[in-house]
């Protein structure tokens, strides 16, 4: 049977829709609001009234509204109206209507639905199952003024959690529009107690206001009223304020309610439904090895599939029907990963991360749905680690795969508490590189190395799986016209004319520690900067060792993010001419120590060049502002002063050298 997404129910119009009581808001025009409004031609809702019902299997979310159609867009946007609907959601509309010369003239005959699929990403792996609902209405007039009336309704599965915890975000409007009448009521019909929490609410000064939350009962409302109201913009730097409505319970009583539910999920026994990777893992001779072929099957042979509604509220996916049919979500990866791990006797936990929004989770009233995303907390060997069974190119036993950055995590276990994932450096270097430059008659033969690391070395895997050679050629190629300052000389379109007899490879690939070993080669011709009538050998890497963001960074609410690798790198320059050894930069180093990264350059200077090594040391998931932020803006400007790489200054010959040279 198909689903019908919406349903026409002129029987459910409210009266202030009606013909009857059009005068008693169409004198608002008289207004001295509404005339200034208009003559600003800012667009004008007569009245705006939200509601938002919470109910025990079920919300329902009804808008009435009567605005301008003034000017063509807002006449094009209201004859093409839609509506995004999930697979649980159905569209009731009410009223459609305009008022012309005073007059209410239905327009429910006069439209027509279409009902499409609506994709929100082309990722393949992603899918919603939402439509969209097109309302398109015939005979629209400028000048018009349009009214519309829906209630979308929302129901739960009984499986879905959402049975259980409720919540809604309330924003203010912005100011496009003006409003006569503005009303926003959440209903409390759900048996249980509401709780709404004020945040970054702010006073004249702009300092965050502490208001106290309001408790909504059941079968009472919280409402909030305005007349003649314009809404306000986000300040710049600021975060917006809104209002958290949520079922009141804390952390430790939401993982109570949650583990009860994946509990049964991980009570079963991996040999009835997956013998073969039983006997797989049983073949493997380390506990080391079988965690990994563990991990890797579920990563790499379990294909991802993300469906937003299940995702959001609904029991995980049986970890048999995720090994039978090689697919599942996020959730479901997790717990089929977690029951071969139990197999093997390893501590795991099902944790929930927000990855990039997460630094907020602290502020938000404890809500399951403050997450978005399922990944394992495993303990082994007295260490932690945090797998997310969603990659698909991670490599290594479990101590060397990708350690993600995320601040704070919910683990799935009966009175847990939210949790955080302390700032941490690479115990070793994600990237270590050597780059030779040997120049000779004014050509310089680059050897570039790289051992790359963990996420690095999975990144540098999919580029040359992903990428042609000559695109990476090319890529590389641009890093070393950057780092060797070449930009000073010609422009980017001109490399090919400067580089040849370049190539890259693979040296090694070692998945077992998933370290990647690279080897780039070129040739470049006239790779000396002229300045001055004096030459100079370069190579600087702005990428590798400045993080120039953390000083444009000025917003009063977010806090700057650091999410840097440990490098280490080796600079040698020679060339076949004598170099100033005693040139103050070329002999310049450095140990920077600061609470949030330490940086090292130590140099090696002979007649015909010089040797560069860095060890950049910085964190990853590291959250700073204020004063803490200008102590690492201050680490970087010191780096910024010619710590990051190494120049070499050529000793012309003199007039008796050259004409040695004449009569050799």
């Amino acid at each position: 049977m198909t689903k019908e997404y919406y349903f026409i129910k002129p029987e459910l119009s409210s009266p202030e829709t009606k013909q009857e009581n059009i005068d008693s808001w169409l004198k608002t025009q008289d207004k001295t609001f509404y005339d200034a409004q208009i003559a600003q031609e800012r667009d004008y809702c007569f009245w705006c009234n939200i509601v938002e019902t919470a109910k025990p299997n079920s919300r329902t979310s009804y808008t009435s509204m009567a605005y301008t159609l003034n000017e063509p867009n807002m006449l094009n946007s209201a004859g093409k109206t839609s509506f995004i609907l999930s697979e649980e959601e159905v569209l009731y509309i009410h009223t459609l209507s305009v008022v012309r010369d005073g007059k209410v003239i239905d327009k429910l005959d006069d439209i027509n639905v279409k009902v499409l699929d609506y994709v929100r990403d082309e990722n393949q792996a992603s899918f919603n199952d939402e439509k969209k609902v097109t309302v398109l209405i015939r005979d629209l007039h400028l000048n018009d003024i349009f009214i519309v009336e829906t209630t979308i309704e929302r129901k739960y599965e009984e499986s879905s959690i959402r049975n259980d915890f409720f919540r809604w975000i309330y924003s203010a409007p912005n100011s496009y529009w003006a409003y006569g009448k503005y009303r926003f009521e959440l209903k409390n019909e759900t048996e249980k107690k509401l709780e709404a929490n004020f945040h970054y609410f702010r006073d004249e000064a702009g300092t965050i206001l502490e208001k106290d939350k309001v408790m909504v009962e059941h079968n009472e409302s919280y409402t909030i009223e305005k007349e003649d109201y314009i809404g306000e913009d986000a300040k710049e730097l600021e975060i917006t304020p809104f209002v958290d409505f949520v079922t009141e319970q804390t952390y430790p009583q939401i993982t109570k309610t949650i583990s009860d539910i994946y509990q049964k999920f991980y009570q079963v026994n991996l040999a009835e439904f997956a013998a073969d990777i039983v006997t797989e893992l049983d073949a493997l001779p380390t506990l080391d090895h079988k965690i990994k072929h563990a991990i890797d099957f579920v990563q790499k042979e379990v294909y991802y599939l993300y469906n937003e509604t299940e995702m959001d509220g609904h029991e995980p996916q049986a970890a048999e029907v995720t090994y039978k049919t090689k697919q599942g979500d996020c959730k479901a990866k997790t717990v089929l990963l977690k029951v071969i791990l139990d197999y093997l006797g390893v501590n795991s936990e099902l944790i929930l991360v927000n990855y990039g929004s997460d630094v907020f989770l602290p502020v938000y009233t404890p809500s399951p749905f403050n997450f978005n995303h399922a990944i394992l907390k495993i303990t082994h060997n007295n260490q932690v680690y945090f797998i997310d069974a969603t990659m698909s190119s991670d490599q290594g036993f479990l101590a060397n795969r990708q350690k993600n950055s995320f601040m704070y995590y919910l683990e799935i276990k009966p009175g847990a508490e939210l949790q955080k994932q302390e700032p941490f450096q690479d115990e070793i270097p994600s990237v270590e590189e050597v780059v030779y430059c040997d120049v000779k008659d004014n050509a310089a033969e680059i050897t570039f190395e790289r051992k790359l690391r963990g996420g690095m070395a999975n990144g540098s895997r999919e580029m040359f799986k992903n990428d042609s050679n000559k695109d990476i050629i090319n890529q590389y190629n641009f890093a070393i016209y950057s780092n060797m300052t070449l930009y000073k000389k010609y422009e980017e379109n001109e490399v090919d004319s400067h580089f040849s007899n370049t190539s890259i490879q693979i040296v090694e690939d070692n998945k077992d520690l998933n370290e990647l070993s690279i080897i780039y080669k070129a040739t470049i011709s006239d790779p000396y900067i002229v300045e001055n009538k004096k030459r100079y050998l370069h190579f600087w890497n702005w990428n590798n060792f400045i993080d120039d963001g953390a000083e444009k960074h000025f917003h009063k609410d977010f806090p700057y993010w650091i999410d840097r690798n440990v490098i280490k790198t080796e600079l040698h320059l020679t060339t076949d001419k004598s170099i100033d050894q005693q040139e103050r930069y070329t002999r310049q180093e450095c140990d920077i120590k600061s609470k949030y990264l330490n940086h090292r350059m130590t140099k090696k200077i002979h007649k015909n060049g010089a040797s560069c090594y860095l060890e950049y040391r910085p964190y990853h998931n590291l959250t700073i502002k204020e004063k803490d932020l200008e102590e690492y803006v201050e680490a970087n400007k010191e780096i910024l002063k010619s710590n990051w790489g190494i120049g070499i200054d050529i000793i012309e010959d003199g007039l008796f050298k050259k004409l040695g040279k004449l009569f050799k």
